[in-house]
């Protein structure tokens, strides 16, 4: 069962409530809307994830994301891989960062 962390804002005291440790996160579009995905993807680092997310500049970034939410997972790259499935099954498409283009 995946525990999901709560959506956390991007800011630097945010960053150090995220373990540095592999897992799963989400970015959200809105911190209060959690089906506003942009992006679902793994790291073996959370925060790393967090951090580069967090400070890479607005300009890269057609849509903003404005949080952050993770589960723990030592196998992150298959986690994260059967989550977008799920999600691609439910909502019929891919988050907008995860399009491929």
């Amino acid at each position: 069962m995946r525990k999901w962390s709560s959506p956390l804002p991007f800011t630097a005291m945010s960053e150090r409530r995220v373990p540095n440790r592999p897992g799963v996160y989400v970015l959200l579009r809105d911190e209060t809307d959690p089906s506003s995905v942009l992006k679902i993807s793994s790291s073996r680092s959370l925060r790393e994830a967090f951090s580069h997310v967090r400070l890479e500049p607005e300009a890269n970034w057609p849509v903003r994301p404005t949080a952050f939410l993770y589960f723990e997972s030592l196998s992150e790259s298959e986690e994260a891989t059967r989550f977008l499935a799920e999600y691609r099954d439910r909502r019929g498409e891919r988050p907008m960062y995860n399009s491929g283009f």
